[in-house]
């Protein structure tokens, strides 16, 4: 699990870097040092508030799925789950580690694997309720701004070539030939999947109402995402309509979703041009992109890093060996 997370870590600050570079290098600002100073900063505050109400809602459905099947753990700790799923999607090829370490995070406290699965399963399925119902509204937007489908259309479709091209070569490169799982582990697999199926039937069969709120929590938990980006926004430019500002966001966040690279490193920071470019001054708009990603994606991954390492430091520590089968 580490060595993964390490390799991951490494290609997302390769990935960042360079992106941030080509912003940087594409036009900064004469007044670049001043510009801090310029922005309101009640909007500023704003935009860490509503990074917090992210992580809050994303907690509260979390905690309910979690409740609901048996899982109990304290809401504070719930804070932990959620940041270390950020730090984890953030470090791992299309986000896939934002669903891997809750295995970590809820096994630690005693959850079993099935259980944890079946929590992990519910999440995803609410938070393809935000992406389903707000799928008409992109297309809208898309087909209303031409120019913007365009170019985050050739940016997404250049990404996915390179991260294919990169995946042919590493499984050429280190394929193993070997089984990767015993007959023993394969029997226990079926076994878990069992019950985790049985899990998710019963839950779907007997706990509509908990499922029902953990849809509206993760319609809440996208609202505050995009909220942290109206409002950084307004700190640059207080005149910039904020339905306009909520529509004009779809396509990138589903732009990010799509993406195959580490939290979507690289298409969040480039696409986020195209996007903010109507509201920003053209010599801000590269410095905004990068100040954006910062906020609404690295910090709470950053946050979540540093947990991330407390946690496995103490589990060290108390020589607690927590196995993600």
């Amino acid at each position: 699990m580490y060595k993964n997370i390490l390799y991951g870590l490494l290609l997302t600050i390769i990935i960042v870097f360079l992106s941030f570079f080509y912003l940087i290098t594409r036009n900064v600002p004469k007044n670049f040092c001043q510009i801090f100073h310029l922005l309101d900063k009640k909007y500023i505050i704003l935009s860490l508030l509503f990074l917090f109400f992210f992580h809050t809602f994303d907690n509260l459905r979390i905690f309910v799925i979690s409740r609901a099947l048996g899982l109990k753990y304290s809401f504070f700790y719930g804070y932990a789950v959620s940041f270390v799923s950020t730090f984890g999607a953030t470090v791992t090829p299309a986000h896939i580690g934002g669903e891997f370490l809750p295995l970590y995070t809820l096994k630690r406290i005693g959850g079993n694997f099935h259980e944890i699965m079946s929590i992990i399963t519910l999440k995803g399925f609410s938070g393809l309720f935000f992406y389903i119902i707000f799928f008409p509204f992109t297309l809208h937007v898309l087909i209303n701004n031409p120019k913007e489908a365009k170019d985050l259309l050739i940016l997404v479709s250049i990404i996915i070539l390179i991260s294919l091209l990169i995946y042919i070569i590493w499984v050429i490169l280190f394929k193993k030939k070997e089984s990767i799982f015993t007959k023993e582990q394969l029997i226990k697999i079926k076994y878990t999947t069992f019950k985790y199926l049985i899990l998710c039937k019963n839950f779907f069969k007997n706990k509509k109402r908990y499922f029902f709120l953990a849809l509206i929590l993760s319609l809440l938990m996208y609202f505050s995402y995009i909220f942290i980006g109206i409002f950084l926004v307004k700190a640059f430019n207080n005149n910039s309509s904020m339905k306009t500002l909520f529509l004009d966001q779809l396509p990138l966040i589903y732009a990010i979703f799509i993406s195959p690279t580490p939290g979507g490193s690289g298409v969040g920071e480039l696409g986020a041009i195209p996007i903010f470019d109507n509201f920003i001054a053209q010599e801000w708009v590269g410095i905004f992109a990068i100040f954006w990603r910062i906020v609404t994606q690295y910090l709470g991954a950053i946050i979540g890093g540093i947990i991330f390492l407390i946690l496995t430091w103490k589990d060290i520590a108390n020589n607690k060996n927590v196995k993600l089968s």
